[in-house]
């Protein structure tokens, strides 16, 4: 099962038409002819490889070849066998699992025996090849040796019977490793399309994600890293063992005819030392799963220090960190010390065992005394010679299959919670918050759903009787208010009601930890939505308040995956104050960027992200504060230019602390510990003449002094300003 045809799709067809054997396996089948010397029809050339081609990778040759003539580079490498892609992969497991979910339940669900559905195939075809290596290497010794021994005693000269048991030796030599080599082939590119199929399931599941925070990033990093490896490791090692008991039972058999019931001794060793490498596995397994969980906190904590290695330097915390991360590293070193020492003693058990069975063996079977004749003592030797590859084998397999049983099935079980976002029944609305209060946490977690169903009755009663009291009592009621909010999570935003229409520009501001970001975050459906309506209209587009900048090109950060438009490139740039950068850098546009954008300011960075969401060409855009890091001139550059003429149409939220810009926006909202304080026109506000008409001010250097004729000052002074520069235009007229 080499091409695998079944894996493309499932047993059903695109149509839902259940499909033929020859159209499953056809590709397979195909690759079952020895030789194909004509097939060319494949993108990669492993699909058009024969049987001996594939097990001898012979099909690499033109490859290799032209790698030596020339210098290899991606577009001279041939495409990925669709059989082997990602896409066709994921799309078959997420189906297995999903109907092993849907049979058991998502907490009976097995990866294990979705794993086996999804290759069982290709294990049943490695395990005949097998079966055939075994049969091929027991004759081999067992059969043609022990002949060639004979013949060589025998007083009969005839050289053909000679040469021709040594040609069968060769053939049963050369057919055991083109049965080995077929075997680890099928075991190679089935443990491929493993690893690919669950490393793209669990990053689709991770991206589905709206906050990793039950995931930290060492966890992350691991389970793509680690925990996939694991699983190439056990579908590559797990199935050459299947063939163990059947190995032991013909040498048992053979052994016993030719040598003897002394043979059984050396079947005894070996059978007491596979459940000793077993344990020494599961031993190897269990250091290296404490590894990965110390390795997961280094990492989270070299994450930090790098993240916050300012602060760090600032406070002169560099050797309390350092002395943090050795320790880390310490025990992390301590324990795969452990795991690699079980590992090279379990290694070394293989030939052990081997000579401690021949040893034995021979020695009961002379102490006996019994005969024991040159032919026979070959021959036992040969055939404990060919257990001991298998024997080895085991321990890589059982380490294998125990790391594999990791944190996957806790990825692909989780599910990002049902979004809150809904869709505004006016289709002239694009944003619409209805008494709407969010939070960071969940509103209830799942290990104590059980408890509070328990206590329902209790709290019930008790609800009951703080009614009754609050009715009598003032205070009583507050009590009960606060013992309310107590029992769910913090809030973040509370009673959060706007609408923004289409082609309106709403400024949202406030002081430091506010709740503006979260507001941006609550419209996006990051956060958790305990009660009121958060509806949301149309496409969108984020720039985020730190600037996202990933590893490539200028170009290539602004369109982000977008087809290239010379016309409105050109555009995005110059309205987003990127002109006299690009011309600052070696190569323009095409200069590359490192790492999180390491070799540009932060004014750069974020207009490069604002640039993003404008050529994106969305119907709502989330600001957060896209303004903070430029210099003022550029500032105002940018939001003239950009997102009061580019963005005309499209409806946009602005969070700013620049709050100049605010004059220009159709509504404003003011808040204040995560709610709104004031909200209406920039006018109607000033002439409130509240919070928002006192910062204002400030800005503008008046003194609060008087809150009742701030308006009034402000109109006077706006009056005046107007009519001096009439009287400037009408002395410029009479000029």
């Amino acid at each position: 099962m080499v091409g695998e045809g079944p894996y493309l799709i499932s047993d059903l067809d695109r149509r839902g038409q259940r499909r033929s054997f020859s159209e499953r396996y056809d590709p397979s089948l195909k690759t079952m002819i020895p030789v194909r010397p004509y097939a060319r029809l494949a993108s990669n050339p492993v699909d058009d490889a024969g049987l001996l081609s594939f097990a001898t990778f012979s099909w690499l040759t033109p490859m290799m070849v032209r790698g030596y003539r020339h210098t290899l580079t991606v577009d001279t490498l041939p495409p990925l066998s669709p059989y082997d892609s990602s896409d066709t992969n994921a799309r078959r497991f997420r189906i297995l699992w999903d109907k092993e979910v849907e049979r058991v339940g998502p907490e009976k669900a097995s990866l294990g025996q979705v794993a086996w559905k999804f290759q069982r195939t290709r294990v049943l075809m490695d395990i005949l090849a097998n079966i055939l290596c075994i049969i091929m290497s027991a004759i081999g010794p067992t059969v043609l040796i022990h002949q060639i021994l004979q013949h060589t005693e025998s007083s009969s000269r005839k050289v053909w019977v000679g040469i021709s048991l040594c040609m069968a030796l060769f053939a049963t030599e050369v057919t055991k490793v083109l049965f080995w080599a077929l075997a680890w082939a099928i075991n190679y590119r089935t443990a491929i399309r493993l690893k690919v199929a669950l490393s793209t399931l669990v990053f689709e599941n991770l991206v589905s994600f709206k906050t990793l925070t039950h995931f930290s990033v060492g966890e992350v990093l691991n389970i793509l890293s680690s925990d996939s490896y694991s699983l190439f490791e056990a579908a590559l090692f797990c199935p050459l063992p299947a063939t163990i008991p059947i190995l032991m039972a013909v040498c048992a058999v053979y052994a016993y005819f030719i040598l003897g019931p002394t043979a059984l001794i050396g079947i005894f060793v070996y059978i007491i030392f596979i459940p000793i490498q077993m344990f020494m596995a599961r031993l190897n397994s269990a250091f290296r799963r404490s590894a990965i969980s110390v390795t997961d906190k280094r990492v989270q904590t070299m994450n930090e220090f790098l993240t916050c290695i300012k602060l760090i330097k600032m406070y002169a915390w560099e050797r309390s960190f350092t002395n943090t991360i050795r320790d880390i590293r310490k025990r992390e070193r301590k324990l795969l010390e452990k795991a690699g020492y079980v590992q090279s003693g379990n290694s070394a058990l293989a030939p052990i065992v081997s000579t401690i069975a021949i040893v034995l063996t021979f020695s009961c079977h002379i102490l006996l005394r019994r005969n024991l004749t040159a032919p026979v003592a070959f021959s036992v030797i040969a055939m404990f010679n060919v257990m001991k590859f298998s024997i080895a084998i085991l321990p890589f397999s059982v380490k294998a299959m125990a790391e594999a049983n990791v944190s996957l099935r806790k990825i692909l079980i989780d599910k990002s919670p049902p979004s809150y976002i809904t869709q505004p029944e006016d289709p002239d609305i694009v944003l619409l918050l209805a008494n709407a209060t969010l939070t960071w946490e969940q509103e209830t977690s799942k290990k104590n759903n059980s408890k509070k169903a328990q206590d329902q009755k209790r709290r019930f009663v008790k609800k009951q009787r703080q009614e009754v009291y609050a009715e009598h009592s003032p205070s009583a009621q507050g009590v009960a208010g606060s013992e309310e909010q107590s029992d769910g999570p913090k809030s973040i935003l509370h009673n959060i009601s706007f609408v923004v229409r289409k082609g309106k520009v709403l400024g949202i501001c406030g002081n430091v930890g506010s709740g503006k970001s979260s507001l941006i975050a609550a419209l996006l459906g990051q956060m958790q939505l305990q009660k009121g309506i958060v509806a949301v209209n149309g496409t969108l587009a984020y720039v985020s308040q730190q600037a996202w900048i990933f590893h490539g090109s200028v170009r290539e950060n602004i369109l982000f995956g977008e087809k290239y438009d010379h016309q409105r490139y050109q555009h995005t740039v110059r309205v987003c104050g990127l002109l006299k950068d690009l011309r600052s850098l070696p190569y323009g546009d095409l200069t590359e960027i490192g790492e999180r954008g390491l070799n540009l300011s932060g004014g750069q960075r974020q207009r490069i992200s604002l640039a993003r969401a404008v050529y994106s060409d969305r119907q709502l855009y989330l600001l957060d504060d896209p303004l903070s890091s430029v210099d003022a001139h550029v500032g105002k550059h940018v939001f003239e230019e950009c997102i009061k003429k580019t963005l005309r149409g499209k409806t946009v939220v602005l969070v700013t602390h620049q709050l100049q810009f605010l004059e220009s926006c159709d509504e404003v909202i003011l808040l204040e510990d995560g709610e709104i304080c004031e909200k209406g026109t920039h006018k109607e506000l000033m002439e409130e003449r509240g919070h928002y008409a006192k910062l204002i001010h400030n800005l503008r250097g008046l003194q609060f002094k008087d809150p009742e004729h701030i308006y009034n000052e402000a109109m006077v002074e706006a009056l005046q300003e107007s009519s001096e520069e009439m009287d400037e235009d009408a002395g410029t007229v009479r000029l």
